[in-house]
């Protein structure tokens, strides 16, 4: 509704900030284009299905390369280059 959506975190990769079983809303209206490092983003990724990562860089091509906040978490390099047409959405908030 409204280009706004909650989404239930169950994995570890976002914690301290975001812990597993906490919900968080998302916007997914407008462009995905201009986002900023660290923001929290939703991504349709092709190996891992729907992961919630933060923004750790883009490069010079557009893509956006995302990590986790635990130090066990996936990889920059792991995770890939993601397009910002494979965004779903940006976190507006931790519903806690």
């Amino acid at each position: 509704m409204f280009g706004l959506s909650i989404n239930k975190v169950t994995g570890n990769s976002m914690s301290p900030a975001i812990m597993p079983n906490n919900y968080v809303l998302l916007h997914s209206f407008g462009s995905m284009k201009h986002l900023k490092k660290g923001q929290i983003v939703k991504v349709a990724h092709p190996i891992f299905g729907a992961i919630i990562q933060r923004i750790a860089y883009q490069d010079k091509n557009g893509l956006y390369w995302l990590a986790g906040d635990d130090p066990n978490s996936l990889a920059c390099c792991q995770i890939g280059p993601i397009s910002a047409e494979q965004i779903i959405g940006v976190m507006i908030c931790n519903l806690r």
